[in-house]
Order: C-alpha cells, then sequence, then structure tokens
C-alpha cells in the first residue's frame, strides 16, 4: 500500500498491512455511522446506528451510545443489538483501561435468503497499545426468525507488534472453544440451536497489539423432524382407509 496514502489517514507505513485494512474499514463505519464493508460474494456489510456501543475510558463517536452490562431482571433497557432475524444482549463488560467501539454488522450473501448470510459482532480498540493486559465480554446471540437456526461459529483476531502467542479464546456454551492465536482466522466450527450464550477472553502479551477481533456467525433452515411414531401410524391407517374407498368407487 502506498506510505502516502497511509500516513493521510494516519497510519504509520511500518505497520502490518493486515492489522491496517480493519481498522481504517471499521473506522469509517464509526465515522460515516452507518457506513457498510464489502465482503467477497455479499452486497454489503452494516453497522447501522443503534448496533455500535462505545467502552472504556474516553467518549466514543458522537452520537454513538455507551455500551452497557445488560440483565434481563434488573437492566431490563440494558445493550441490545438487533439486525434481521438476529438480537443481541450484552452481558458483563471487562475492559479495564482499554477503550473502543463495539458493533454488531449483517453481510447478506447472494441469493437473498438468510442461509449464507453472516452476522459478526464486532470489537475494536482504540487507542491501540501494546500488552500486557486482558480482558472479556458476555453476550447472548439469538435467531428470531423460527425457520432457521444457527450453523457455524467463526473467530478471527488482528494482532500487530510482536507475536508473543497473544489469544482471544471465544467460549460457546455447550460447544468446543474457539481460540484465535496471534491473529489466526478460525473458521466453520459447527454449533446448533437458536440461543448461543458467549463469553470473548483476551490475554495480550508484552510487545504484541490486539487491534481487533470479530466473532461471526451463520445460519441453516431448520430440517423438519421425522414424525411421531404414533401420528405416523395414524397417518398410514388413514391412507390405507382412503385407498380402499378409491377402489370401492372404481368398482362400483
Amino acid at each position: 500500500m502506498n506510505p502516502s496514502f497511509l500516513r493521510k489517514v494516519g497510519v504509520k507505513p511500518g505497520l502490518a498491512l493486515r492489522s491496517t485494512i480493519p481498522k481504517l474499514l471499521l473506522g469509517a463505519v464509526v465515522l460515516g455511522g452507518a457506513g457498510s464493508l464489502l465482503s467477497a460474494g455479499a452486497a454489503q456489510a452494516t453497522i447501522v446506528p443503534g448496533n455500535l456501543c462505545w467502552f472504556g475510558v474516553a467518549a466514543g463517536p458522537v452520537g454513538t451510545p455507551q455500551c452497557a452490562t445488560y440483565d434481563a431482571v434488573t437492566s431490563p433497557g440494558g445493550t441490545q443489538f438487533t439486525l434481521a432475524d438476529k438480537l443481541v444482549n450484552l452481558g458483563a463488560l471487562t475492559f479495564g483501561a482499554k477503550s473502543g467501539t463495539l458493533g454488531f454488522q449483517w453481510t447478506p450473501i447472494s441469493p437473498p435468503g438468510f442461509t449464507q448470510d453472516q452476522f459478526s459482532l464486532q470489537l475494536d480498540f482504540n487507542p491501540d497499545s501494546e500488552g500486557p493486559y486482558n480482558g472479556q465480554f458476555d453476550y447472548k446471540i439469538s435467531v428470531l426468525d423460527p425457520n432457521f437456526e444457527f450453523a457455524t461459529a467463526e473467530l478471527d483476531s488482528i494482532v500487530s507488534g510482536v507475536p508473543a502467542n497473544t489469544t482471544v479464546t471465544k467460549k460457546i456454551f455447550g460447544f468446543t472453544d474457539i481460540v484465535s492465536t496471534d491473529g489466526s482466522n478460525e473458521t466453520g466450527v459447527p454449533v446448533n440451536g437458536t440461543v448461543l450464550t458467549v463469553q470473548n477472553i483476551w490475554d495480550v502479551k508484552a510487545g504484541s497489539v490486539l487491534n481487533s477481533f470479530g466473532d461471526t456467525y451463520t445460519q441453516k433452515e431448520v430440517v423438519p423432524g421425522p414424525l411421531p411414531l404414533l401420528g405416523a401410524g395414524i397417518a398410514f391407517g388413514f391412507s390405507r382407509k382412503l385407498r380402499r374407498r378409491i377402489s370401492t368407487s372404481a368398482q362400483a
């Protein structure tokens, strides 16, 4: 990438390109309010107003609410994100002295429909800083359309600086943990059901910088289950009676 362009957008030319691009894209989303990200084979991925919040010691973008802990009993008005047929309820947020933004984006995939669409929670630290530090946040994500359920879960982190075994661990209750190490992209872990309870934990080592990370989900259509044995027997009996009546009518 052209060094002069990087200087114009406030990025040091020596910074790894992999860590630079997502920061520029997410920055465009934050500054533009309803900006867009492009994805291969997709129309647009958007973080719309109401699906972006800020956290930490510094105030976030103008007009963006502060992320707050969600508790269905004591804080029913806590932070919630809603896009298409997805609902996200934010739980415990432990960021220490770090600041940044958390957004929920939807990437429609052609052809239309939710089957291949991607839904991502994107956490971006701003400003970036070297480790050591750690933190976590919890949330619950639900599919509201009864015709769909979750299919896969993915995790991708952007790490710059010195590779030092910096990790982001994604714990999904009832499923295998997903771990992104030094910026690895972990894709396509199978999950199921319509509600997932998730906890993200990060551990940034000295010399490393965790720029951002994203939790991505896809879904699939719900396949109708087989008829209960009693129901199947009744249906079979009804079919036999119907065939007998048709045969009798034909002989008359």
